[in-house]
């Protein structure tokens, strides 16, 4: 079977709204819900809602993260708010099931969104935030190309404290010097 985009142990496709469970289940799950910096319950048709609300322009592209042998969602991937003259978007990538961490799916569809994002969108520029505090998220980015750009200051409040997020990026350039 063909899929949008795949690798060894994951495809990703496009958005169906059944995998409207996977991210009700994430969003409220507290594991997740800490790694998105989310801090109230979702119902489906809120989530449905903002999902439809993204699938309605060509500035983002929304694509579900299966697993191979299951076939199940895990997660989805996205860039966001495209610019397609000065070629440039926002990366996006969650797990919904934390059950499924730890097991390389977050750095396989990101190798496959940047490989997507040059070779088929014709990007030149890909930039993304990430907390300080994600250490897992910042080495698989760095792994692909991405460098960091700036400190985003105390940029979010979270668990009673402000948190710093990292800009982070990768050009064109950098992706053909590897």
């Amino acid at each position: 079977m063909k899929f949008f985009l795949s690798s060894s142990s994951i495809y990703l496709r496009p958005w169906q709204d059944e995998d409207i469970d996977l991210l009700f289940k994430g969003i409220n799950d507290p594991d997740v819900r800490e790694t998105l910096f989310t801090f109230r319950p979702k119902s489906k048709d809120e989530l449905m809602e903002e999902i439809k609300k993204d699938l309605s322009t060509e500035k983002n592209i929304l694509l579900t993260i299966c697993e191979c042998t299951s076939n199940q969602p895990v997660g989805i991937t996205a860039f966001y708010r495209i610019d397609y003259v000065s070629r440039a978007a926002i990366f996006f990538l969650s797990l919904y099931d934390s059950t499924k961490w730890n097991r390389g799916y977050g750095s396989e569809a990101t190798k496959l969104m940047i490989d997507y994002a040059f070779n088929i969108l014709n990007l030149n520029r890909i930039q993304l935030h990430v907390s300080t505090e994600n250490p897992k998220a910042i080495s698989i980015y760095e792994k692909y190309g991405f460098i960091q750009e700036g400190t985003l200051r105390e940029a979010m409040y979270h668990n009673n404290r402000y948190v710093d997020f990292y800009v982070m990026s990768i050009l064109r350039s950098d992706f053909y010097k590897k």
